[in-house]
């Protein structure tokens, strides 16, 4: 998700800069008036907006299929009782909501760790009397 999220900023950041540029040449950019100033081939303009938008739809799209389950299994993680992430992905993806283990440890990137107390509990209840 955080890469798709750094792609859509890198998208427009390019066709800011794109539409930067053009004003500073030629003045306002109006992309629905058809101004004999501005050249007639807009097409990287409109390519990179393009690109953008459909980066941004992804993004979304992906965080409102996915919002719930995210939710449950940083939950899971943050309990403390799995030593790694992919651990925590490989047994309980299906009980928080995930269809794949991609998708799953892709919600996981960026999840800081358990806290130290949640840990030491988890490893108490485990330990033999």
């Amino acid at each position: 998700m955080m890469k798709l999220l750094i792609q859509h900023n890198q998208a427009l950041k390019r066709a800011a800069r794109l539409i930067i540029a053009y004003e500073m040449r030629l003045g306002v950019i109006s992309l629905a008036e058809n101004n004999p100033i501005h050249p007639a081939n807009t097409e990287d303009i409109h390519q990179e907006i393009k690109q953008a938008l459909t980066a941004f739809h992804y993004w979304r799209k992906w965080r409102g299929e996915n919002e719930p389950a995210r939710a449950v299994l940083l939950q899971m993680w943050a309990s403390g009782k799995w030593t790694n992430r992919d651990t925590c992905v490989r047994q309980c993806y299906r009980l928080a909501g995930f269809k794949n283990m991609v998708t799953a440890r892709q919600a996981l990137v960026g999840a800081p760790p358990p806290e130290p107390l949640a840990i030491q509990r988890q490893r108490a209840m485990w330990a033999k009397p």
